[in-house]
């Protein structure tokens, strides 16, 4: 999956450097992947937030729509039980998704984002067993972002949500569900 976006996120940086309504960004944040708790179960440790990065490219098709591919990185969540036993969940995302923006007001524009995501989750858990699953959701997106002073570069403030991975039963085969959701501040570059 890492091959795939990779390619993916290079060629669109090789083709936005030479088409004009083309955007590139970066940014961190704080995601939490809401990984299920079991009733049943006694946890010695649980934690379900991490950093998150993420990586945007998207193209203005004017000043109120616009379409994005966006890679999100959203950490991993470690979870410890009494038995004892301990897994280690990584959450990955790719999304595709349109783009509705306001008007400009005083350099802020506000924006909605609604599309596709590959939802990946992936369990290493201490006994020596792994496994993972991808699901396709929908993909939600709230955000507020401002022009830097410096032509060209803008900020971003954005809440997004992923829909869920796994499964919330105890067979074996799939990792426990997760349901992320990502808080992120970025940086765009408009070409």
């Amino acid at each position: 999956m890492r091959k795939f976006i990779y390619t993916i996120v290079l060629s669109m940086i090789a083709f936005s450097a030479s088409a004009e309504g083309f955007y590139f960004g970066a940014g961190l944040g704080q995601s939490e992947t809401n990984l299920h708790k079991y009733s049943s179960l006694t946890y010695t440790a649980y934690d379900d937030k991490d950093i998150s990065y993420r990586i945007i490219a998207g193209y203005d098709l004017n000043n109120r729509l616009g379409i994005e591919a966006i890679y999100n990185d959203l950490g991993e969540t470690t979870a410890s039980v009494s038995t004892p036993l301990s897994s280690e969940t990584d959450v990955e995302s790719l999304a595709l998704a349109a783009v509705v923006k306001s008007d400009q007001i005083n350099n802020f524009t506000f924006f909605a984002k609604v599309g596709q995501n590959l939802l990946y989750a992936h369990d290493e858990i201490s006994d020596g067993s792994s496994n993972g699953v991808s699901e396709i959701n929908m993909y939600y997106g709230l955000g507020v972002s401002i022009d830097a002073i410096e032509s060209g570069y803008t900020w971003r403030l954005e809440y997004e949500e992923f829909g869920t991975a796994g499964a919330t039963d105890t067979r074996g085969d799939r990792p426990d569900e997760v349901d992320p959701t990502n808080i992120s501040i970025s940086l765009i570059k408009k070409f």
